[in-house]
């Protein structure tokens, strides 16, 4: 997650409020809690100081080494999936991570850190000293820094897991965090929504924007997680989605709205990547379905009968 040049301010923490949350959470919890910006680096934690064990693995050159390029495989991966990871650390601890996410781009990472669940406790070192063995770190100073950890029950892990990414959905809706304003990233975000009903080809982005096509994937794949391709397609069903079960637009005219000129394709990307027709959808999501001009709508119907028989 190497920084670009000219592409350095990428969001704006609001660090008072933040540090708030991560006390928070702590509290609740007894797990540490980091805030990492977009390229993995922290930025804000509570409580500041590491745990002993961390502070141990990170004094040797390979541990701290080690260390660095798990928080930086944990971004990449949050950001790829968009949703709360449950992994295990290079030193065989416990962490869960969730991506921040601001105008549609990712912008930092919320993460529970040094965590033992204290299942099977000597099932557990074992796996934490065979980890740790390429450190040199003695067994005696090791073991010592291992049990000061807290316990965290599974329980409460998957717990505090769909916490953290409650946490960090609400941070952009309390502007906790948001894009730098003029940055590259939320002006290309702007763009995205403003333009989606129109021709939004790599070229055309890269011609407005002043960039090469491989800036615009490395610009991309930082902010999203995936191509530029990928991503507007993404983008299209996702408000395609919220048009559903906020109006009464027919779907043909939701699919145009959406920039997608062929409902055959529309219908096809839909159910691949929300599992279910639009139609469907309507009618599962909706507030009330009933009262909704198109939840029923009879040449809907016939539309997606005919596009449910074209291959996928």
């Amino acid at each position: 997650m190497k920084r670009k040049e000219g592409w350095l301010l990428l969001a704006v923490f609001e660090t008072t409020e933040l540090q708030v949350l991560l006390r928070d959470f702590y509290e609740l919890t007894g797990i540490r809690t980091v805030v990492f910006d977009a390229w993995g680096e922290d930025i804000l934690s509570y409580p500041q100081e590491r745990p002993e064990f961390c502070r141990l693995i990170r004094s040797t050159p390979a541990g701290s080494e080690a260390c660095r390029s798990c928080d930086r495989n944990a971004c990449r991966m949050a950001c790829r999936q968009m949703e709360a990871i449950v992994y295990p650390c290079h030193a065989g601890l416990i962490e869960v991570i969730a991506p921040i996410r601001a105008g549609g781009a990712t912008v930092g990472y919320l993460l529970l850190s040094h965590i033992v669940q204290g299942a099977d406790e000597e099932a557990e070192w074992e796996q934490v000293k065979k980890c740790c063995a390429p450190y040199g770190i003695p067994e005696t100073l090791l073991h010592s820094a291992y049990t000061g950890l807290t316990r965290t029950p599974y329980r409460i892990l998957q717990s505090a897991a769909d916490l953290l990414m409650l946490a960090a959905n609400a941070m952009y809706q309390a502007r906790l965090a948001r894009l730098a304003p003029d940055s590259i990233q939320a002006r290309l975000s702007r763009f995205l929504e403003q333009h989606l009903h129109e021709d939004l080809s790599g070229e055309r982005i890269c011609r407005e924007f002043g960039i090469s096509r491989t800036s615009l994937y490395h610009l991309s794949k930082e902010m999203f997680g995936c191509g530029i391709s990928d991503y507007i397609s993404r983008l299209r069903i996702q408000t395609a989605a919220s048009l559903l079960t906020s109006g009464s637009l027919t779907n043909a005219e939701i699919c145009r709205r959406v920039g997608i000129r062929d409902y055959n394709y529309f219908f096809r990307l839909f159910r691949r990547q929300m599992g279910m027709t639009p139609r469907e959808y309507r009618r599962k999501y909706a507030s009330d379905a009933r009262s909704l001009p198109g939840a029923s709508d009879d040449s809907t119907a016939v539309e997606e009968m005919k596009s449910s028989h074209a291959p996928v």
